[in-house]
């Protein structure tokens, strides 16, 4: 099982995300509800999002987390968090685009999908990447030297790392930008492959599955 939740909840919370709803507050964070092929043999391998959920409070993930859970465990699948706080006003924007679009062209597209379609296109003002370390030899020496690596070659030196999250085969580390030339120049100085870096994405807030 890999849990998050509280670390994720402090995150948002770190971001902006208010406790209780405020309707100026512009900002929101997004929950996919994820079902990976590799944890559903018996199903289509295909990844396919089962739900997302929109949250722009603390009180309202909180709200939303046994639900989640329960979904998770029932269905086998993977509650993946921004790590990127969005902005709804740009989310509305976007939308209404996609909307006139389709209408100029008169496409039958299915519009109740053009939503979670843009959202998943944006990334935040104040941008977060996900370093994502993965099946491993050794998991916590491979993540020492990468997180020594971003270290140097950030401007913000200590704080370069947000916070390091435990993932079903690994690590995700979420890290403000940096270098990515220097980056990778250390990397092959210490002698450590170059981890994925992926720059507008998710990470892993909950799972309990078991395929034994």
């Amino acid at each position: 099982m890999t849990n998050n939740i509280e670390i994720m909840r402090k995150y948002m919370g770190d971001l902006g995300i208010p406790e209780r709803q405020l309707y100026r507050k512009d900002l929101y964070f997004d929950v996919q509800l994820i079902r990976r092929g590799k944890d559903n043999p018996d199903m289509p391998a295909a990844n396919y999002t089962f739900k997302t959920y929109y949250i722009d409070s603390l009180e309202l993930f909180d709200r939303y987390i046994e639900e989640i859970k329960q979904c998770c465990e029932m269905f086998k699948l993977r509650a993946y968090i921004s790590v990127n706080a969005k902005s709804k006003i740009e989310l509305s924007k976007k939308t209404l685009v996609k909307y006139a679009e389709m209408v100029a062209l008169e496409e039958s597209k299915k519009p109740w999908r053009f939503c979670d379609s843009v959202n998943g296109s944006m990334s935040g003002k104040e941008k977060r990447w996900v370093i994502d370390i993965d099946d491993c030899e050794d998991d916590k020496q491979y993540l020492y030297y990468v997180r020594e690596a971003i270290g140097r070659c950030s401007t913000k030196y200590d704080n370069a790392i947000v916070v390091t999250l435990p993932t079903k085969s690994g690590f995700h580390v979420i890290t403000h930008p940096f270098n990515t030339y220097e980056f990778n120049n250390h990397c092959k100085d210490m002698g450590i492959e170059i981890p994925e870096i992926k720059k507008n994405h998710i990470t892993l807030l909950y799972e309990n599955i078991n395929l034994e």
